[in-house]
């Protein structure tokens, strides 16, 4: 799956800058576990928005490497390179904090059902055909049915992926003012958070969170305030006049600040008054 390789890429690539970016962008074209995809000069350039000759150069520095090879003799519909990425081969995404290697896995037992297909035994067809594994034994007791369930409403959804070394200082940042966080953020979505913090920095994105999170608060997940964080892309250029009326309190220092504004503006009608 692609979410595999790209997990590969955030986590274990040793790539930077628009190598990166370009690994990233052939990743998310892998189809299955054998990460291999096409990818066209031109498309890399739109998925990466770098330079044409920065791309080119990102390739020729990764083919270099370990990292990526062109598979001879294979061609995209319209004759693009295919690449592929042997390193990730067999890299599984995890949600736990250290991502894990699934090794070779022997095949699971069949039992045909009522149709005559064969299903594997001891799991259940989820989405996309992913295998979920029916416990069975003394794991199938109602106590431990019971604490499985409880689990999977404590752990994040599945879509939820390691957080990249990219977002840790913004992680750390928030931690150091106190803002509590649940990261909760699939890897498209921390992408996305990535290019904001690219965009207006790290104390744009932490000041923004603190005027909008009360002391004493309970922890939001990340997609809230990536969606918060959003509207920093569509936020006016001009400043609000002084009748504006902030839907919240702000804090001390803003407040501070406030009211000087508000007394020079005063003073200096006065001055055109006399």
């Amino acid at each position: 799956m692609s979410l595999n390789a790209m997990d590969w890429v955030w986590t274990r690539s040793a790539a930077k800058g628009t190598a990166r970016m370009v690994l990233l962008a052939i990743a998310d074209k892998c189809p299955d576990e054998h990460c291999t995809a096409y990818a066209g000069t031109t498309m890399l350039v739109q998925r990466t928005n770098a330079a044409r000759s920065s791309v080119v150069t990102a390739v020729d520095k990764l083919l270099d490497g370990d990292e990526l090879l062109i598979v001879e003799g294979a061609k995209g519909p319209r004759g693009e390179t295919v690449y592929r990425l042997p390193l990730a081969i067999g890299h599984v995404r995890s949600t736990h904090e250290e991502s894990r290697f699934r090794g070779p896995a022997s095949g699971p037992v069949q039992n045909p059902d009522q149709s005559g297909n064969q299903t594997p035994r001891g799991t259940e067809l989820g989405p996309q055909g992913c295998g979920i594994r029916t416990p069975a034994g003394p794991d199938s007791t109602p106590q431990n049915a019971y604490e499985r369930k409880h689990q999977a409403e404590q752990q994040p959804r599945a879509s939820r992926s390691p957080l990249i070394p990219e977002l840790r200082p913004l992680d750390d940042a928030l931690a150091a003012v106190g803002i509590p966080m649940r990261w909760t953020l699939g890897l498209g979505e921390q992408r996305d958070l990535w290019q904001l913090m690219r965009a207006h920095g790290v104390e744009a994105l932490v000041d923004l969170a603190a005027r909008r999170t009360a002391p004493g608060a309970d922890a939001k997940p990340a997609r809230y305030w990536l969606k918060v964080w959003g509207d920093l892309d569509r936020a006016p250029t001009t400043q609000p006049g002084p009748n504006v009326v902030p839907l919240r309190a702000a804090p001390a220092a803003y407040t501070d600040n406030l009211a000087a504004g508000l007394a020079l503006l005063h003073a200096r009608k006065e001055g055109t008054a006399s």
